[in-house]
């Protein structure tokens, strides 16, 4: 295997505008680490080359409601609308009459969350993406704009008065009164109802249900059947992109989110997405759906990151057997990898909290981009 990595990494470089997706439908770009600083000039290098290749439409793994706020950043370029984010620590539509904030496993990281650190970080890349549309894809806690979308939706399109009353928040209903009521109204939705009115009631009662289901999980394990209907969720909401936005897509999230095929990838003792009870959404996309897809990963060899888990570790400790330690010991500079031709052999790739997976890389992965050393997130 060592022979035969060393001759693949020999003509595996490639160089800007080599990157060639053919007729690929998608271009997915997976990082393994959302919480430090290299992600965004991954992201930025990316960005430029699929304007080249004609990409216009992006897809982020962050609230819908986010999505829909950034839609109107990229049309005004007024950044007082990262104000309203609840990726940047925003909770101004909160409900005052209870609190929805998880008390299991991951209250403590509301804490230490890098809220403000994301936002620099985020707003470096959004400042130099010019997307035809931009859409979040991920669920939602509950406390973002989705009300507050939805009625300003419902008031341009003119939805009857009686059914829009009735989804005003009910003061003193519990988060499951709140989550039944919705999906009610939901399937009374007047005839007329658009398309992004209906997304964005789903992608409000997805939030809400998700939040029951992840509030009081008190180990990782228990999280499983929260993150089971999360992936399912993205799935939704990637429905709903499509026929929002047509055109040629990038996909960016956590790269076990975005696998090809699900069973190409181990990954031991990992909570993760689907929670090993559905299938990833790049599962969902490549084998269920079929469609064409042109994946890079982000990988890198040492250092350190931002993740609020305080229980889990920030700083690297990848051993010598990873991929991500061969191409330390090979390459001193950021470098974006031809994978399709790789040994086809097992490998193993290291991640945040120093988890492995392993993999082969012909047919799962398309480019690697490795970065040799990362950094927290910077202000």
């Amino acid at each position: 295997m060592s022979d035969a990595l060393d001759a693949w990494l020999d003509r595996a470089v490639l160089e800007p505008g080599d990157l060639d997706p053919g007729e690929a439908e998608v271009l997915v770009l997976g990082e393994f680490n959302h919480f430090i600083h290299e992600k965004s000039d991954f992201r930025i290098a990316m960005a430029r080359e699929a304007r080249r290749l004609g990409f216009g439409i992006w897809a982020e793994e962050l609230g819908w409601s986010d999505g829909r706020r950034l839609a109107r950043y990229f049309e005004t370029r007024n950044e007082a609308v990262f104000d309203r984010l609840a990726l940047f620590g925003w909770r101004g539509e909160a409900r005052q009459d209870r609190d929805d904030r998880p008390t299991g496993i991951f209250r403590a990281s509301l804490e230490t969350y890098p809220f403000d650190l994301m936002r620099a970080e985020q707003t470096r890349f959004y400042r130099a993406l010019s997307p035809k549309a931009l859409h979040g894809f991920d669920v939602a806690a509950g406390h973002d704009g989705g009300y507050v979308d939805l009625f300003a939706r419902l008031d341009a399109t003119g939805a009857p008065q009686a059914w829009r009353a009735a989804l005003a928040r009910r003061p003193g209903e519990t988060l499951a009164e709140e989550t039944a009521r919705l999906t009610a109204l939901a399937a009374e939705a007047p005839a007329g109802l658009d398309r992004l009115a209906r997304a964005d009631l789903s992608a409000l009662i997805d939030g809400l249900t998700y939040t029951g289901l992840v509030k009081t999980a008190a180990t990782y394990a228990e999280t499983a059947p929260a993150m089971a209907f999360r992936e399912d969720a993205m799935k939704r909401r990637l429905a709903s992109i499509r026929a929002l936005s047509p055109g040629r897509l990038v996909l960016m999230g956590h790269a076990l989110h975005l696998v090809r095929d699900d069973a190409a990838i181990a990954a031991a003792g990992i909570v993760g997405p689907g929670g090993g009870r559905t299938t990833s959404l790049g599962h969902h996309l490549g084998q269920e759906l079929g469609q064409a897809l042109f994946i890079v990963w982000m990988i890198y060899g040492e250092g350190e990151d931002s993740q609020p888990l305080q229980d889990l570790p920030r700083r690297t400790d990848f051993g010598p057997h990873t991929l991500n330690a061969r191409l330390a010991a090979r390459f001193d500079r950021p470098v974006l990898l031809d994978a399709r031709e790789a040994p086809d052999a097992p490998v193993r790739i290291a991640q945040m909290y120093n988890t492995e997976i392993e993999t082969r890389l012909p047919g799962v992965v398309d480019a690697l981009w490795f970065c040799p050393r990362v950094s927290p997130l910077q202000p």
